[in-house]
């Protein structure tokens, strides 16, 4: 089954069009196995940031009761341009995500925190999140312990793999 919507400009993308490996990353920001993608993501982009192309949409489990309210946050915070670094942050504070410390990591980072308890209080605000969700689970997101890799989908024991295969090598390959 392919990524369906394919990589477009509702998105959020860091890394270059042009990029040798391109990722998806369906994430909740609860999830210890969301955790465990976002940290092999970023120590390969780090290693190879100009060979890396990283698109990030949410998938919150309902099983982690702050994921959603999380992921509207980092909407929030992306209509200020600063999606990214919320991301980090979130992910680096995942035993921190109640409102108060949502509003708390926005203003920590500059951002308008009122901006983003209003998007925690808005009932409409979960709808682009939900929406993501729903198109990953069309798409055969099953898992948060997974990633897109080159439009083809890897999760749990596979994705250890495909990572050697259809990252490390081509981005090696790639440098030599």
């Amino acid at each position: 089954m392919p990524l369906d919507p394919p990589i477009g400009p509702d998105d959020h993308v860091t890394g270059p069009d042009d990029a040798v490996v391109h990722l998806v990353h369906y994430g909740d920001f609860e999830c210890p196995y969301s955790k465990d993608v976002y940290d092999i993501v970023t120590e390969i982009r780090e290693r190879h940031p100009d060979r890396v192309r990283l698109a990030f949409r949410h998938f919150p489990v309902r099983s982690h009761p702050h994921a959603l309210a999380a992921a509207v946050a980092a909407e929030a915070a992306g209509r200020q341009g600063a999606f990214w670094p919320f991301h980090d942050r979130l992910y680096a504070h995942q035993l921190q995500l109640r409102p108060d410390q949502l509003v708390g990591h926005a203003e920590a980072l500059g951002l308008d925190g009122a901006a983003v308890r209003a998007a925690l209080d808005d009932e409409g605000g979960a709808a682009p999140v939900l929406a993501q969700k729903r198109a990953g689970v069309r798409s055969g997101v099953r898992s948060t312990l997974g990633l897109w890799i080159d439009n083809v989908w890897y999760e749990e024991d596979a994705l250890e793999d495909a990572l050697v295969d259809r990252v490390i090598r081509p981005l090696q390959e790639a440098e030599a």
